[in-house]
């Protein structure tokens, strides 16, 4: 980890466990503690930040828990089980689930694996609803960071002007998808009131963030502390470079 605080991890990295039953869990980013040691001990607001894979036939437990959870699906497709009702996701699908909230995943009709991320977030109020929502239900904006196109998915009930479709996070700020074009970039700007972790979802391209100049590529992740300027580029990739922004 740099002096500035910023750490890039691939999922990949980590050692790999097996949880809730039958998935294969890669924590990318953990809580910082009193204790903590290693440089992905460095989330401070939001509480954990994990790749999830569940093969095909499978199922994972039917769980709650206090803190707030969101999953973001990056390949495959299944449902999730939210209080008895059943919703299909698919790739970019995110599915979250308030404060002891009962949830699983489902892959049992398929042969293919589901893999997602889980973000994670303590929090003592209530009084949030489940949601779920892929990305391209959502009207994109275009302006907001340079040349980067939006897709605001999720966003906190306490925004007075929410641009996303469904306010709905009681401890973390918003999840949002980007993309932009080869060539382009993002504005360069820093955030005086929260973290935020990028997740490099297709492509490659260069993040700046502080003095550090990262190349970035599809599976890594990204932490920013607080106060840090930073902007992501698309120099040569031909594609789109899609990442989430999260907070």
């Amino acid at each position: 980890m740099a002096e500035s605080g910023v750490v890039i991890r691939n999922w990949r990295d980590p050692d790999p466990r097996i949880g809730h039953e039958s998935a294969v869990i890669w924590s990318v980013l953990q809580r910082r503690t009193a204790e903590s040691r290693e440089p992905s001990d460095c989330l401070e607001q939001i509480g954990g930040f994990a790749h999830y894979a569940l093969q095909g036939r499978k199922k994972s437990d039917y769980h709650q828990h206090a803190p707030e959870q969101y999953y973001y699906i990056l390949s495959g497709e299944g449902e999730v089980l939210i209080d008895g009702e059943r919703y299909p996701v698919r790739e970019g699908s995110v599915a979250y689930f308030p404060p002891d909230t009962m949830h699983q995943l489902l892959n049992e009709q398929s042969d293919e694996w589901i893999e997602q991320l889980i973000i994670t977030c303590s929090v003592e109020r209530r009084g949030s609803k489940p949601q779920v929502v892929n990305w391209r239900d959502v009207t994109p904006a275009a302006g907001v960071h340079g040349a980067a196109v939006t897709w605001p998915l999720l966003q906190s009930v306490d925004e007075p002007e929410s641009d996303a479709e469904r306010p709905c996070l009681l401890g973390m700020h918003y999840i949002a998808r980007q993309a932009l074009v080869r060539g382009k970039a993002a504005d360069l700007h820093n955030h005086d009131d929260k973290e935020q972790v990028y997740y490099i979802l297709e492509g490659w391209g260069t993040m700046i963030a502080g003095d550090e100049v990262l190349q970035v590529a599809e599976g890594d992740t990204v932490y920013l502390p607080r106060n840090v300027f930073h902007q992501i580029i698309n120099e040569d990739y031909d594609g789109w470079l899609s990442y989430l922004v999260i907070s």
